[in-house]
This record gives structure tokens, sequence and C-alpha cells, in this order.
């Protein structure tokens, strides 16, 4: 499958602002990575310690 092609019948283009689509569909991926993260990291509860001598 290419998907240039499915891109450029789509929209009529393989760029945007000047930058080919694949940069701009790894800034997406690594995006959705951080985001992702961010959930997991911000939902965690702090750990308590046990006691202090």
């Amino acid at each position: 499958m290419h998907w240039a092609t499915i891109w450029m019948n789509l929209f009529h283009t393989t760029s945007l602002w000047g930058i080919d689509m694949g940069f701009w569909l790894g800034m997406g991926v690594v995006l959705l990575i951080v985001i992702a993260m961010n959930v997991v990291f911000w939902s965690m509860k702090p750990q308590k310690p046990d006691r202090l001598p």
C-alpha cells in the first residue's frame, strides 16, 4: 500500500508548510507517546515511606 499516493489523492499534496508528511507523522507519534507517558505518570499515586527512623 502506498501511503503517499493515498495522501496525494485525498489532499493533493505530500507536504505541509514545505516539510514532508513523514516528518509530521513522526512528530505525531512522538507527541502521542509523550502524552501517554504523562497520563501514566500523573495518574500514579505517590508512595509513602513505611516509617522514618
